[in-house]
């Protein structure tokens, strides 16, 4: 061996050796490029040597995006993987199920599961392909990411489970579509971007948070966020949208979009539309309770009137997700979380808010319980309330879920932590009754949905 790596070699056949590798570069090139214009006179060896000439960048493509979706807060699990229990756990203590969304860096994709909440076991799992779903959408904004809309880096934020087993779905800021239990297209509504909650409006049809683009407010630029209420009919059709940022300015609130001397591109970000189902003495049917976090306000919007029948500023801080508990209190996910200078932090713990609309009052019945298990939810999260008073904290940017008991106890907890140790982003998921979820399995059950 060592008489070959030392033996001479003529000069001759070494530049015969570099020119032939060369020409052989400039050839694989040519059959490259006549591949990538879809020219393909090469036939099967132009498809190999594409493939080939873009190893690297598949490589560092999921690489890239493997790591562009990871968790975005401090590990606070102590090395926790999947789902753990704290003790015996019944469906008496923890009842129904959890649309949860999350990455599956295994899959190198996000996927949507109905977990049963009792033991954790994944009852159905969607695999919908956004890459597919979207490949026809009209990328007309300026406002968000369309390289987003792929496979490898595609959140399902707060999807929607339909009676038959059919999902709504979306990104942070995407068009909007509709897969069945298979995953496979239903429809999609591109003539705006949607993100954030997407919640029945009682008829069949849904509020979803949206974006107006063109923005219609004089004087704004195209990054401004117009956030806006898009109320979708269930076949996709966008029914109304309405500008947030000019109902406020309508009510004599310009001062919280245009502040002085400071340009906002933000100022509203709306996270939630709650719609109200049944009248009762503080609300009608018909109304709209709407969080808007950056200027820290929870208000309660009629559309049939264009009236602020109510609106409270604080005390909590860029806060998410309100709910209506009964016919006179609403809960409010309050992550108390600020921004000083260039980093964001939270004061205290985050925690669950009850405003109390019959006596004006306030309280924080979950404090201890979340503080116990540091629940520091910079952004994003969501609190759902439980028929026998247990209840879920979606701790979003940590990659986890909790389940306590209504003495305020953990009974249950997932990481979405893989095998290489890191924990992935999840998205907003949802709590289903027992009755509800136990309909769509019966629907869907038999269906085969090998999926890709």
């Amino acid at each position: 061996m060592q008489r070959i790596l030392f033996s001479r070699i003529e000069v001759w056949i070494v530049f015969a050796i570099v020119l032939i590798g060369l020409l052989g570069i400039i050839l694989f090139g040519a059959v490259v490029l006549d591949q990538e214009r879809d020219k393909r006179r090469f036939g099967p060896v132009g498809a190999a040597s594409l493939f080939v000439a873009e190893i690297p960048g598949t490589i560092e493509t999921i690489l890239r995006n493997t790591d562009r979706m990871l968790a975005l807060q401090d590990d606070n699990s102590e090395g926790i993987s999947g789902w753990s229990f704290e003790g015996s756990v019944s469906e008496a203590d923890l009842p129904g199920y959890w649309l949860l969304s999350r990455f599956d860096a295994g899959e190198r994709r996000s996927v949507i599961e109905l977990i049963r909440l009792s033991d954790g076991q994944a009852m159905h799992i969607w695999r919908p392909d956004p890459d597919q779903s979207l490949g026809g959408a009209q990328q007309i904004t300026q406002i968000a990411q369309v390289e987003n809309w792929t496979k490898g880096v595609f959140r399902y934020f707060g999807p929607f489970l339909m009676p038959n087993g059919d999902l709504i779905l979306k990104d942070s800021a995407s068009p909007l579509f509709r897969v069945d239990a298979c995953a496979q297209d239903v429809w999609m509504q591109d003539s705006t971007m949607f993100h954030h909650s997407t919640e029945a409006d009682g008829a069949g049809g849904f509020w979803i948070p949206s974006i107006m683009e063109p923005s219609q407010l004089p004087h704004v630029g195209p990054a401004f966020s117009d956030d806006a209420l898009a109320h979708v009919a269930a076949d996709g059709t966008v029914i109304a949208q309405i500008s947030v940022a000019e109902i406020l300015i309508r009510h004599g609130m310009q001062h919280l979009i245009f502040p002085p001397m400071v340009e906002n591109m933000d100022p509203v970000h709306l996270n939630d539309i709650e719609p109200v189902l049944q009248d009762g003495p503080y609300w009608k049917a018909g109304d709209l309770f709407l969080s808007l976090r950056h200027p820290s306000m929870v208000l309660l919007y009629r559309p049939s009137t264009d009236e602020i029948v109510w609106m409270k500023q604080g005390p909590w801080m860029a806060q998410h997700d309100v709910d209506i508990i009964d016919d006179h209190r609403i809960s409010v996910f309050d992550n108390r979380s600020y921004f000083r200078g260039s980093f964001g932090r939270v004061d205290g713990t985050s925690d669950v808010i009850v405003y109390d609309f019959s006596t004006d009052t306030l309280t924080r019945p979950h404090h201890d319980a979340l503080a116990q298990e540091n629940v520091r939810t910079l952004f994003e999260g969501l609190y759902s309330a439980l028929p026998n008073g247990s209840y879920v904290v979606e701790d979003t940017p940590s990659g986890r879920l909790l389940a306590f008991s209504a003495d305020g106890r953990k009974v249950a907890e997932f990481i979405n932590r893989f095998t290489d140790g890191k924990i992935y982003q999840i998205g907003w998921g949802r709590y289903i009754d027992q009755a509800f979820g136990d309909q769509v399995l019966g629907e869907i059950k038999g269906k085969d949905c090998d999926g890709p």
